[in-house]
C-alpha cells in the first residue's frame, strides 16, 4: 500500500514545477506586457548610465577649467620669468588678479552645480579679499558657506576669510560672529585667538589676558601659540609717544628758567 502511494506521489508534479508552469503560462499570455516592462527597465538603466557619464564628463571638464583658472595666479609677471621661460602677458599683479577672478567667475557660471564650481566660489572670495575688494569677497564667501557642506575642505578657511573681510570693512561685531563659527568647523583655537586679537584691536583691558590664555590652552598649535604670545608682548608695551615709568624716574630735574635781562643787570651791579 505504501509502495503504491509513493509511486502515485512521484507521478504528481512538485510544487516548484507547478509554480514555474503557471509563471510560464502567465508570461505567454502577457508577452507584450513583459517585453514592454523589460524594455522600460532597459531604457531607465540606459538613462541612468548616460546621465552618470555626462555628469562625470562635466565634472572632469569643470575640474580642468578650475585648475587652469588657479594656475593663472602662479604665472610670473612680465619681466619676472627666468631666462628661457616664456614671459607672461600680465604687466602688473592687479592685472593678473583680475584675470584669475574672471576665470573663476566663468567656471562658476559654466559649470553651476558641480563640485568644481562650488570650489571656484570659495576661491573667488579668497582672491577678491587678497585684491582688496572685501565687499565682493564677503558676498562670495557667504554664498559659498551657505551652499557648501560641512565636509568641504575649504569651509574653515572660507569662514576665517569672511571674518577678515568683514573686519577690513570696519564691521567688527559681524567679524567676531564670523570668527566664532570656527568652533563649529572644529577650530576652537582659531576662534579663541581671533576673539582675543579683536579685543586687543578694540583696546579692551582684558585683551592681554585673553591672548596669554590662548597660548596656554593650545601649546601644541605652535603657530597660534606663538602669535598669541607675540601679540600679548605687544599689548604690554606703552602706547607710541608715551614715556615709560622708569624713564620718568631717571629723568634729571629741570633747571629753573634763566633770569630776565633786568634781573641779570641787578645781579651784575651787586
Amino acid at each position: 500500500m505504501a509502495d503504491k502511494l509513493d509511486r502515485k506521489q512521484l507521478k504528481q508534479p512538485d510544487e516548484f514545477q507547478v509554480v514555474a508552469g503557471k509563471a510560464v503560462q502567465w508570461i505567454l499570455k502577457n508577452q507584450a506586457r513583459v517585453i514592454g516592462g523589460v524594455v522600460a527597465i532597459a531604457v531607465i538603466a540606459l538613462g541612468i548610465w548616460a546621465f552618470s557619464s555626462w555628469r562625470d564628463s562635466r565634472e572632469e571638464k569643470a575640474g580642468t577649467a578650475l585648475s587652469e583658472a588657479l594656475e593663472l595666479a602662479s604665472r610670473p609677471l612680465a619681466g619676472e620669468a627666468a631666462p628661457g621661460e616664456p614671459q607672461d602677458s600680465y604687466a602688473t599683479k592687479a592685472e593678473r588678479d583680475k584675470a584669475v577672478i574672471t576665470a573663476l567667475q566663468k567656471v562658476r557660471s559654466d559649470y553651476g552645480g558641480s563640485r568644481a564650481a562650488q570650489t571656484a566660489q570659495a576661491e573667488l572670495g579668497f582672491h577678491e579679499e587678497a585684491a582688496g575688494d572685501n565687499a565682493a569677497a564677503t558676498k562670495d564667501l557667504q554664498d559659498f558657506l551657505s551652499s557648501a557642506g560641512g565636509d568641504h575642505p575649504l569651509r574653515a578657511m572660507a569662514q576665517e576669510s569672511l571674518g577678515y573681510a568683514l573686519e577690513a570693512q570696519g564691521k567688527l561685531d559681524e567679524a567676531k560672529a564670523a570668527f566664532e563659527k570656527l568652533r563649529e568647523d572644529g577650530m576652537p583655537s582659531h576662534a579663541d585667538f581671533q576673539a582675543a586679537r579683536l579685543a586687543l584691536l578694540q583696546g579692551k583691558p582684558d585683551a592681554k589676558a585673553q591672548l596669554e590664555k590662548v597660548a596656554k590652552d593650545y601649546p601644541k598649535e605652535q603657530g597660534i601659540a606663538r602669535e598669541a604670545n607675540e601679540r600679548a608682548e605687544l599689548a604690554s608695551l606703552p602706547p607710541p609717544g608715551a614715556t615709560p615709568p622708569a624713564a620718568e624716574q631717571a629723568a634729571p630735574a629741570q633747571k629753573p628758567p634763566p633770569p630776565t635781562s633786568k634781573h641779570a643787570k641787578n645781579a651784575k651791579k651787586k
